[in-house]
């Protein structure tokens, strides 16, 4: 019997038999058109996180053959299933019966404000793999296992022992993407190409986490060759120029991404595409410098001086954040430094964004011929950003992280006290559980009062549990969902904070 997760790119030709009944094979044409808007997703407007890491449903169809992939809803005709950049129905004359998992919808990660650069939705993963695994022992890796697992595929390299290697592999993998742990997941995906090279499914997951951690070069590495061993497949081709685009190498990310389009059109590719144009003819003349942990390109009209003011100033706040925040990014951070017009050429942000952070940070600094007390609190705030990206896998609620980052910049609620207070006690101002998704739709009049109930948030937790307990609930995001993280860490929920968080104001600046 022949089993597939919608998300797997890799064996999506293995859904149908050439045996298939009409019927099916309408499925797996309406399937093919879906497979690569299955497999890009614009993260502007959300990325959801592992799908296929999670328990599915199963579909079992009636020529034999069954569907992993998480069932929305049903009508009298048909089943609606999840795939990823948007939804794809099949006949329930084509279903034999539905088995559900019983699990909660797949958790969603933080949209992050015009990030809008394509790639697979997530790892592909045999579905049959994970927690149920032998490999999985008291919710740990049973290292002492996949040792024997490798001894026996080393000593006796047979189909079979190199299959139960792989699949002992990837449940590792797929456990410790589930604890938050990438790194040891990318690990566990390297050791088991050692043995069971070109394994495209394997290459794609390795890539995508590749990329997810922001290791752009090491992604280069691994995904090149495979392109061109598998030259039919865009994903390969996607992955790539999403890598060079992090590496901030436009002419490589353009023509991968033209080559992936070659190979299946795809309306968000295009639109990426067009982007890194934009980019591309604004910053043709930008010079660039560097230090260990950034890449700074500035337009080479600017002052030298101004740019490395900028550059110092950014190291100074890595050296603070890595302290604060326990944490320090492996990569060269992307620093992008404009005139205020080609900012808004290349974002296309509303009018009171003065910054942004959409896996480069991109800041105008037009007039400025020295750095600014405010200018660096502008920088620190975006780097910022970018620790927590990298800590939380994408999947800070954005009141969180907006407000972690006035925070470090050093901003207080104090400038709006009383105010903000009144705001909040009085319900005018939307609910932390309606802030989770980027703030760039808000109205403009509302954005100050918004952004400091997100610093009252964090405001409140640093001084009623301590900045270790941040740090703590930045860890877990990876891996849990925010309401489990309020109620296992501080017994609390979003109601509950709203109240507390007015408390708070109250007391400190009267009512």
């Amino acid at each position: 019997m022949n089993q597939i997760a919608l998300n797997s790119t890799a064996r999506a030709a293995l859904l149908y038999d050439a045996s298939g009944m009409a019927e099916d094979r309408e499925i797996r044409n309406r399937f093919a058109r879906h497979r690569f808007a299955a497999w890009s997703l614009c993260l502007g407007v959300g990325l959801l996180l592992f799908p296929s890491l999670l328990p599915a449903d199963v579909i079992y169809l009636k020529n034999g053959n069954k569907i992993d992939a998480q069932v929305i809803r049903e009508d009298d005709k048909q089943i609606f299933l999840e795939s990823g950049g948007g939804e794809f129905a099949i006949s329930k004359s084509s279903v034999d019966h539905v088995e559900k998992s019983g699990a909660p919808a797949a958790a969603t990660a933080t949209p992050l404000p015009n990030r809008d650069i394509p790639l697979p939705l997530a790892p592909p993963v045999d579905s049959t793999v994970g927690a149920a695994s032998p490999v999985i022992r008291n919710d740990a890796v049973d290292e002492a296992y996949l040792a024997r697992l490798a001894d026996d595929a080393t000593t006796r390299p047979t189909p079979d022992n190199l299959h139960k290697l792989k699949q002992g592999l990837q449940a590792a993998a797929v456990f410790l993407i589930r604890k938050g742990q990438p790194e040891a997941a990318i690990a566990k995906y390297r050791e088991a190409l050692k043995y069971i090279p070109h394994d495209q499914a394997m290459d794609l997951a390795l890539g995508y986490l590749l990329w997810k951690q922001e290791h752009y070069f090491e992604a280069v590495d691994l995904l090149l060759p495979e392109a061109d061993r598998y030259p039919r497949a865009p994903d390969f081709r996607l992955l790539l120029g999403s890598a060079y685009y992090g590496m901030e190498d436009l002419d490589q990310a353009i023509s991968q991404w033209n080559k992936a389009l070659a190979i299946a059109d795809n309306p968000q590719l295009r639109d990426a595409v067009a982007k890194a144009q934009r980019e591309r003819e604004v910053s043709g003349s930008y010079a660039e410098i560097r230090s260990e942990h950034f890449l700074l390109r500035y337009d080479g009209q600017q002052n030298d001086r101004l740019s490395q003011e900028i550059l110092n100033s950014l190291d100074g706040s890595f050296q603070d954040l890595v302290l604060d925040l326990d944490y320090s990014p492996s990569d060269p951070i992307v620093v992008i430094i404009y005139p205020n017009q080609a900012f808004r050429d290349i974002t296309r942000m509303p009018s009171w964004v003065g910054a942004l952070n959409d896996g480069k940070i991109r800041v105008p600094v037009s007039g400025l011929t020295q750095m600014t007390p405010k200018l660096a609190q502008i920088l620190r705030h975006e780097l910022t950003h970018s620790f927590v990206r990298l800590i939380t896998l994408g999947r800070c609620p954005v009141w969180f992280n907006e407000g972690l980052a006035q925070l470090e910049e050093g901003a207080s609620t104090a400038t709006l006290g009383s105010q903000l207070g009144r705001a909040v006690s009085a319900g005018d101002l939307p609910l932390y559980s309606s802030l989770e998704g980027q703030f760039v739709n808000l109205p403009a009049d509302q954005v100050p009062l918004v952004y400091a109930k997100s610093l009252a948030a964090l405001e409140y937790l640093r001084d009623s549990f301590g900045m270790g307990e941040i740090r703590h609930m930045l860890e877990l995001m990876s891996s849990q969902d925010i309401g489990t993280i309020l109620h296992d860490e501080i017994h609390s929920d979003y109601p509950a904070l709203e109240q507390d968080v007015a408390n708070y104001l109250v007391k400190k600046y009267g009512p």
